[in-house]
């Protein structure tokens, strides 16, 4: 079992995910809408490897030698898919997919080796079971020429590995796997730190993208507005339920369903920011120019996605959703049809005033609370 804390090898394996984030908001900010599907698919599968090896360190510990070198024998993968992931859809699709793939057999073996005749062994036999049948598939997805049909591929494949995680690799004719020891603490501080390398990542796309231009007025005013929404999304998450996981995941009575859940409300939250990094990029690079439908879409859909994530999250922290996040989501998809006819930086100012009233309905919200519970 893992340890309360996490460990420095996981904040070391978090770093070879930073590739993944700015690769991926490139090829979303340089492509039409194929790029920007294939960008979803290979940053969802990138996720999954952060999410299992999450999952892996919580159940066995990162101090154990077996379990250092799985670890970074994972990170040596996932920095392999990542230098892969501009060319998945070309010619480095079978690197793509047969290191996924890789990275789920040898993970699988190395346990049910080490644990020899012990019970806890069926866990990683059924876990290895299931990842054949998708690895299978994420090999056969990349020998597929056509970028349409391997991307058809992949996301069967992609979708058995969600499928298979989030009902913990049933195996008809067997009982359920026993649920395991949850470590609160190790869980809530792994999400948390990953959240915040993400906001980390949409600083290092808005700063790299005005280092490369001349500085106007307009670039400059559009590098603040990525301020600003970056400190509203570290706010929200931060002064919200991100700030009270580990204490919801002890007191929850269905502690172990936030384990099924924490990894899509936290990936429908990175998969926004990383959008939002993508479409403040363009506004930087061209502040003035009228925004396309793509456009839009990085970051109106960036501010829908987060705040569905922040959504989900609160329901499974604090049993409720959040009245000002679904104003939010609504608001912003009201916008969809005006953002045509704005001006990029106009485009990324609303979506910022979006979060930023989000943000005040919340602080708001807890002021009342606040003097309520004041006796």
């Amino acid at each position: 079992m893992a340890g309360s804390r996490s460990d420095l090898l996981e904040l070391f394996f978090d770093l070879s995910l930073i590739a993944t984030l700015t690769l991926t908001s490139e090829k979303m900010a340089g492509e039409g809408w194929t790029g920007l599907a294939q960008a979803l698919l290979t940053l969802s599968t990138l996720w999954a490897v952060w999410v299992t090896t999450t999952s892996f360190t919580d159940l066995y510990s990162p101090q154990e030698r077996p379990i250092q070198l799985v670890v970074l024998g994972i990170m040596f993968g996932g920095m392999l898919m990542s230098a892969a992931l501009p060319t998945a859809f070309d010619g480095h699709g079978l690197i793509f997919g047969a290191t996924w793939a890789g990275i789920n057999w040898s993970r699988g073996l190395v346990i049910i080796v080490a644990l020899r005749s012990r019970p806890e062994r069926e866990r990683p036999i059924r876990v290895l079971l299931w990842t054949i049948v998708s690895g299978s598939l994420w090999l056969a997805g990349g020998l597929v020429a056509d970028p349409g049909g391997r991307l058809g591929v992949w996301l069967v494949a992609l979708a058995v590995d969600y499928v298979a995680f989030g009902f913990r690799f049933p195996i008809p004719g067997r009982p359920p796997l026993p649920r395991y020891r949850v470590v609160p603490e190790h869980l809530a501080e792994r999400y948390q730190q990953i959240y915040v390398l993400t906001l980390g990542e949409l600083i290092l796309v808005t700063v790299l993208t005005l280092s490369h231009m001349p500085f106007s007025m307009d670039r400059v005013g559009a590098f603040a507005t990525a301020f600003v929404a970056t400190v509203l999304l570290w706010w929200s998450y931060a002064r919200g339920a991100g700030a009270r996981l580990r204490g919801a995941i002890e007191r929850a009575p269905h502690r172990y369903r936030l384990v099924q859940t924490n990894p899509y409300a936290h990936w429908l939250m990175v998969v926004g920011v990383v959008g939002l990094a993508a479409g403040f990029s363009r506004v930087i690079a061209q502040p003035g120019a009228r925004p396309e439908a793509n456009q839009a879409a990085l970051v109106l859909g960036g501010v829908v996605l987060f705040l569905v994530g922040r959504a989900t999250l609160d329901h499974e922290v604090l049993g409720r959703v959040p009245l000002s996040h679904v104003v939010g989501v609504l608001a912003a998809v009201a916008l969809v049809p005006a953002a045509p006819r704005l001006g990029n930086l106009m485009l990324s100012l609303v979506a910022t005033l979006v979060l930023f009233g989000v943000a005040a309905a919340e602080f708001a919200r807890r002021q009342r609370e606040g003097v309520a519970a004041t006796p």
